[in-house]
């Protein structure tokens, strides 16, 4: 028990630093691509305000403005879908993996691979779930030089499996992933959710991350 809540607090620990890291580059995607766009068009209505008179090219000038707040909006989804996917919510973690695999981090291409069967997880274990998977990719794979990864799901009669693969020439160095695993806790953070990790050396398939959690739950066994 001792063991078991020291294993927790670290988890809850680094969750928190992650969270606090994202709340940071969240808050600076807030200030650079929505504040200064909302000032411009701001300042741009206020101009066309002040002309008694309808430039020629008015039209052209209504269409820029439509363009800025369409992508004002967009920019806007793409920044709450970071913090929390409401698609997760909604749909799922199949669902929620399949939008991240389609607009992934730039730097990197996602290939997801989805079982015939609907994945069975609480609404808690699918977030936490993803916020592994997702950590996994852009704090580990991302920054040692991955640029391609496979992601599949693979549920079982007692445990789901998420494949992370890595193509074997964009394969980190085994030392360095372990280091980055370590930072994220993520032994801790599937420990809290009765599941656990495993690493395989795929020949010809590159290197694989195998994230295993119970297919079916209702608590976790090992909270405080």
């Amino acid at each position: 028990m001792y063991n078991s809540s020291l294993i927790q607090s670290r988890a809850l620990l680094t969750r928190q630093q992650l969270l606090q890291q994202q709340h940071k580059r969240l808050a600076r995607r807030i200030h650079d691509e929505i504040s200064q766009n909302l000032t411009l068009l701001s300042l741009q209505l206020s101009l066309a305000l002040m002309n008694p008179k309808p430039p020629a090219e008015w039209p052209q000038k209504c269409k820029q403005w439509s363009d800025i707040v369409l992508d004002l909006g967009r920019k806007i989804r793409d920044i709450v879908n970071e913090f929390q996917p409401r698609i997760l919510d909604d749909f799922g973690l199949a669902a929620a993996l399949q939008e991240y695999a389609c607009s992934p981090p730039n730097g990197i291409a996602c290939q997801l691979l989805l079982p015939g069967e609907p994945v069975a997880l609480p609404p808690s274990a699918a977030n936490e779930l993803f916020a592994i998977c997702r950590d996994i990719i852009t704090e580990a794979l991302v920054p040692n030089g991955v640029t391609a990864v496979t992601i599949q799901l693979e549920p079982g009669e007692d445990l789901l499996r998420v494949h992370l693969r890595a193509e074997e020439e964009n394969a980190p160095p085994e030392a360095a992933l372990c280091e980055a695993l370590d930072a994220l806790s993520v032994h801790e953070r599937l420990f809290c959710l009765d599941g656990g990790l495993e690493t395989n050396q795929e020949a010809g398939r590159g290197l694989a991350l195998v994230l295993c959690v119970p297919a079916s739950r209702q608590t976790v066994s090992h909270a405080a």
